[in-house]
């Protein structure tokens, strides 16, 4: 049942996503250190949000995997201890 209720959640997600983008479609200027270049504003969300979750998911990983090593060394302390006893 949840998994079916995240379903439904993320695609209307994506329909409101679909619909602000589509109503979005002014051309602004993006300025880099050393570029510059012209987007639509619904396209420069996507880039935004896209970003984000990247940079988002890449800490979230980083700290699972860190904790993932902590866990098996952990481990191997304790079997090691629990073989000396």
């Amino acid at each position: 049942m949840r998994k079916i209720l995240i379903i439904i959640v993320v695609v209307l997600l994506l329909l409101l996503a679909i619909v602000v983008g589509s109503r979005n479609t002014n051309v602004i200027t993006i300025n880099y250190l050393i570029a510059q270049t012209e987007l639509r504003i619904s396209t420069f969300m996507v880039i935004s949000v896209v970003v984000g979750f990247l940079l988002g998911f890449s800490t979230i990983l980083s700290k699972y995997l860190s904790l993932k090593v902590k866990l098996g060394l952990l481990n191997r302390k304790l079997k090691k201890l629990t073989k000396e006893e």
